[in-house]
């Protein structure tokens, strides 16, 4: 009877150490995939798409392309802040670790309409796994 117990305890720490293992597993190779490429335009004044969802910890690549003159890309959250020369393309990549909304806005004067370039990004949570 003690011998079952015992055996059963055993079988209890190795199944929690498994299921730990393969959780750091799968958060490892998530941060080790290939970044996810999202490809937006800066035109005056204006962002396409403005809106840009992703999920936390994430790994994003922005490629902006300026659609016609000298824009900036910033997401203060995340240190994010490029010049994007007139009809030239830009790569911005960053992991969002905090779930939100946070404001894309053009931080290169452009014009008159300056003030309204902005855009959004959405960062969800992530789903914790249940075991």
């Amino acid at each position: 009877m003690r011998l079952s117990r015992l055996f059963a305890v055993f079988a209890g720490i190795a199944a929690i150490l498994l299921g730990a293992s393969s959780r750091s597993d799968s958060r490892s190779s998530a941060q080790t995939a290939e970044p996810r490429v999202i490809d937006v335009v800066a035109q005056r004044y204006e962002f396409v798409p403005s809106t840009i969802e992703v999920l936390q910890g994430e790994r994003v690549r922005i490629v902006v392309t300026s659609g016609d003159g000298f824009h900036g890309f910033g997401i203060k959250q995340f240190g994010v802040s490029k010049e994007i020369p007139r009809g030239d393309t830009v790569t911005i990549e960053f992991t969002p670790d905090v779930a939100g909304e946070f404001p894309i806005l053009c931080t290169e004067y452009c014009g008159d309409g300056h003030e309204n370039m902005k855009g959004q990004l959405i960062v969800k949570a992530r789903e914790v796994e249940q075991s």
